[in-house]
Parts: C-alpha cells; structure tokens; sequence
C-alpha cells in the first residue's frame, strides 16, 4: 500500500482523509438531529463545545488534503470527457468545506460565545454583534443545505461511474 497517489489508485493518505472526512462530514451535518436527541442529557454549551470541535477538526483535514492534493496533482485523472464537470464539482465541495466552519465561527463570535477545540478555548467570550451572528447563521445553514447537495450528487457521480458506465472509478477510492 503506498501513500502516494498512482495512475490507477489514490494513495493510503488520500483515502484515509478521504473516509474519515466523509464520516465527519456526515456527522456534522446530522448535528442537528442529535442535538436534539441528547439535549435532554447533554448540555447545549457540550454539544456545541463537540460541534466546534469537530468543526475545527475537519477544517483542518481539508486544509491538510487541498495541500496533499496539489502534492499529488495529475496522479489520478477523471476520463476526459467527465474532466471539468469532476473539477468544478471537487472545487464546490472544497469551497463548502471551508466555509462551513468560518461561517460558524463568525455565528459563534457574533453570539459572544467562546469557541473551543476538545475544551480548550481558543477565543473567549465577546459581546454579542448581532448581524455577525444572524448572517453567520443564515450562510451557515444555507452552506450546510448546499454541502448535502454537493454529497448526494458526489455519490450520485460515483455510482454512476461505477454501475453504469462500468470504469470501476470507486475502486479508487476503496
């Protein structure tokens, strides 16, 4: 197994932040849903402490696999004729994944809320600005409804390549 990207197959770093992410991702955008579950035995400031964090951690993977990506650029091609459609469609995800977080720390600072990673606080609390936190939260959540598009037409993608025009292109991935 090698870390590297080949022609015929990403490398064991790309796949990793490429799962890892994925499962994140999907957590994160559910965050609504087991907020809600656990609001009864779990604190909001804990939950919202998880959510940075989490947040935070996946900012930091997409930085780290736009950096791993240029160090592997040209390795793994899509078939030419899909070529721009993959680019504009990576570019999207990538663009979503980070400003999801930027847009949620501005809604936290606008709050006046500390924002943490895994409790320790890496900005304190503030006064509440009132616009930052509206438009933070209204670009938040219309990202996050974007980022669900960009994921169910990424897998749609995927499967597509796979079951109908048969390249095996998630064999890549695997």
């Amino acid at each position: 197994m090698t870390m590297m990207d080949t022609e015929n197959r990403y490398g064991a770093v790309a796949r990793a932040l490429h799962w890892s992410m994925a499962v994140l991702l999907l957590i994160m955008l559910a965050s609504e849903v087991w907020f809600e579950a656990l609001e009864h035995s779990v604190s909001e400031r804990s939950l919202m402490g998880l959510h940075q964090s989490l947040g935070l951690t996946l900012f930091a993977l997409v930085l780290f696999r736009g950096l791993w990506r240029w160090l592997n650029r040209s390795r793994v091609q899509p078939p030419a004729q899909w070529a721009m459609m993959a680019r504009l469609g990576h570019l999207a995800l990538y663009a979503l994944m980070i400003l999801m977080p930027l847009t949620g720390l501005a809604t936290s600072l606008g709050e006046g809320e500390s924002v943490t990673f895994f409790g320790w606080t890496l900005f304190g609390y503030g006064p509440e600005i009132e616009w930052l936190e509206d438009s933070g939260e209204d670009l938040h959540e219309a990202l996050a409804n974007a980022l669900w598009v960009m994921i169910g037409l990424h897998v749609a993608a995927a499967l597509a390549h796979q079951y109908m025009l048969g390249d095996r292109i998630m064999k890549r991935m695997a």
